[in-house]
């Protein structure tokens, strides 16, 4: 145990200009990178059951350090990891969080500067299952690696108060190996049995046509705004003629509406609970944990809620798929504006949503363009020169090309006559009207027109400069709404799929990546995206941001999806 000590004054005392040099070289340079982890898994130490190393984060404030902590698999009284070890990474974040960040709380001395107090903190879970650099299951080794940030004490703001980290670092060590030793395997094989139904239930989709499923029984409204099940809530019962029965490996079945591929409208009175539903439709493109209510309400992965969104950057889009002309003959192919209006802004948004691969499109009426969404026959009679070709003449054409769409109606009728599912919401209660509707003979607006040229790529500009390296002076999550890295910003309110300040920390980085990056032939956004979130493991277990990253250094996975259309609100960067 007394071994570890140098470790910590040796990263406290290290001259500051070769810290610099060695965050610049890391951060472009990945055989420094490799150099750096390889120089840092040769100090692993021991104590108790666990072993654990010390990484630098900051050459400016040395004594922020990042704690690795490992232990294995039959640490737990597990003897095999499952195929997918998310789920029990999961559930050891959810149960040694509390017991860290607990602990740092008792170190809190109001008395004392914040460097000269011990603090360290681990990464707290929300309400879903997802991939988080918290923690990860390393195969090569067969260890769950666990990362607590931690700040050494200082005396005077200038040396090490060794006496202090040890005994703070040795009272961590032990929590965790406590609460390692306290371990629920039971608890931990209900996560892994709900997540492994979970995927089977993605895959049914998949293989049956089906874009999401909502089991019977789930509870789907929140409390006054938080993520937890409202309590006493009216519980979801499918309607019979969209109920499906699916049959898991194990023998044991779940019944719930099933949602099939095309165009679904539901609709309802006020507060009826058909935005609820859509709400639950789109969090179902994540897992989550048992006792949120919404385990088994599971979406298309690919889907995307699209809102009108006053104000967004729009850099060179094909806006042809639903604009004629734009006033004083702006491009409509190359279209770009600092501030785009409702309509042209949801345009914008499934534009993009369908380069970058979305199979289900979410739309509520009360979050959209009404004159973006419907131009009935009336109106086209009226207004014969109008440059916006409504979503309705598009929605066939896009449920042809496999984009399916979920959208809640509740003043127009106009895309009843579209729809192949209507549910009607009463009271949080679903009823299937689908035949009721169709034998009302609605008519169906025919509006010949050209198909639609889909935006095929989008290429990021490098910045031109003369500058060996492109760095920020400070790169950082706002609000959980924006993202700032110096004069670029990008407004991310309306991309409600992502719910936590941690998936933000993950988007500034990548963005910084992007940013940064001067070479032209990488340059294909999704191209670049993609590989960015390729390895997982890559991201989890490596901390090297720039050393002025202000966001947290907590990251949760993020779907490329969500990273395109971040992007794509950046202001300041060139698209073609």
């Amino acid at each position: 145990m007394n071994r570890f000590k140098s470790i910590i004054t040796g990263l406290h005392t290290k001259n500051k200009r070769e810290l610099h040099n060695l965050y610049t070289t890391r951060h472009f340079s990945e055989q420094a990178a490799a150099y750096h982890q390889a120089e840092i898994k040769e100090k692993i130490y021991s104590y108790l059951s666990l072993e654990f190393s010390f990484a630098s984060t900051n050459f400016r404030e040395p004594e922020k350090l990042i704690l690795e902590i490992l232990f294995s698999p039959s640490d737990l009284g597990l003897s095999t990891v499952p195929d997918n070890a998310l789920p029990i990474e999961d559930y050891l974040l959810r149960m040694l969080s509390p017991a860290v960040n607990e602990l740092s709380e008792s170190y809190v001395n109001d008395k004392k500067e914040s460097r000269e107090k011990c603090s360290f903190n681990a990464q707290m879970a929300s309400e879903i299952i997802i991939s988080r650099n918290g923690i990860c299951y390393l195969p090569e080794f067969d260890k769950y690696s666990l990362k607590i940030n931690i700040n050494i004490p200082l005396i005077n703001n200038t040396s090490i108060n060794g006496k202090s980290a040890f005994r703070a670092i040795k009272e961590l060590l032990e929590t965790i190996n406590n609460s390692i030793i306290n371990f629920n395997k039971n608890e931990c094989l209900r996560f892994i049995e709900t997540f492994e139904k979970q995927e089977y239930i993605r895959k049914y989709l998949r293989e049956n046509n089906y874009v999401s499923f909502v089991a019977n029984g789930s509870i789907l409204p929140r409390l006054n705004g938080t993520s937890a099940p409202m309590q006493n809530a009216v519980s979801f019962v499918s309607p019979p003629e969209l109920e499906t029965n699916i049959l898991f490996p194990d023998g044991s079945k779940i019944k719930g509406m099933g949602i099939k591929k095309g165009v679904t409208v539901i609709t309802g009175g006020g507060y009826s609970g058909k935005s609820t539903l859509l709400d639950a439709i789109e969090m179902g493109i994540y897992n989550h944990t048992p006792g949120d209510g919404r385990e088994f309400v599971i979406t298309d992965v690919c889907a995307l809620k699209i809102y009108a969104e006053d104000g967004r950057p729009v850099t060179n889009l094909n806006m042809s798929p639903f604009y004629k002309y734009f006033p004083g003959n702006a491009d409509v192919k190359m279209f770009s504006t600092h501030h785009a209006s409702g309509s042209v802004s949801q345009a914008a948004n499934i534009i993009e949503a369908i380069y970058a691969g979305a199979k289900l499109l979410l739309i509520d009426e009360d979050k959209s363009a009404t004159n973006f969404m419907i131009r009935d026959k009336n109106m086209r009679f009226v207004v014969e020169k109008e440059p916006i070709i409504p979503f309705t003449d598009r929605i066939k054409e896009l449920s042809e090309k496999d984009v399916s769409t979920i959208l809640v109606i509740g003043g127009s009728s106009e895309y009843l006559s579209y729809a192949e599912t209507v549910i009607l919401m009463e009271d949080y209660a679903a009823r299937d009207i689908t035949l009721f509707v169709q034998n009302l003979n609605l008519s169906q607006i025919e509006y010949a027109d050209e198909i639609a040229s889909w935006t095929k790529n989008r290429n990021y500009v490098p910045i031109k400069t003369n500058k060996e390296f492109i760095y920020f002076r400070t790169v950082t999550a706002e609000n959980q709404k924006k993202i700032i890295l110096d004069e670029y910003s990008a407004d991310i309110t309306l991309l409600t799929s992502l719910i936590t300040g941690d998936q933000l920390n993950h988007l500034a980085s990548i963005m910084e990546n992007l940013i940064g990056n001067k070479n032209p032939d990488t340059t294909d956004m999704m191209g670049f995206v993609t590989d960015a979130l390729k390895n997982n493991a890559a991201w989890q277990q490596d901390f090297t941001t720039s050393y002025n990253f202000k966001a947290e250094r907590w990251f949760e996975g993020v779907r490329a999806i969500d990273v395109f259309c971040a992007i794509s609100r950046l202001r300041g960067i060139e698209i073609l």
